[in-house]
């Protein structure tokens, strides 16, 4: 074999190679931006439930201070008609 037709085959397989790493590079990189993106997704869901739990407590409480409130003072009126 001559030179050139090695040369040629060296230039042709590092080609090849290149491309090839190139493109697997490029799959592996949407691979990651599709799992980040289902990540984020999780992380929205978690955020969406986080929040709806803290409006539900939030709730919970503004009826129990309404009901404190509605016992302080007819405690208050109790003391009042006492005295």
């Amino acid at each position: 074999m001559s030179t050139e037709v090695i040369l040629a085959l060296i230039i042709a397989v590092t080609v090849i190679f290149v491309v090839i790493l190139w493109q697997g590079m490029n799959v592996a990189k949407t691979q990651m931006a599709s799992d980040q993106k289902m990540d984020y997704q999780k992380l929205a869901e978690q955020a969406t439930t986080a929040e709806q739990k803290a409006a539900d407590s939030q709730q919970k409480i503004a009826e129990s201070l309404e009901q404190i409130s509605a016992r302080l003072a007819a405690i208050e009126k109790l003391l009042s008609e006492v005295q």
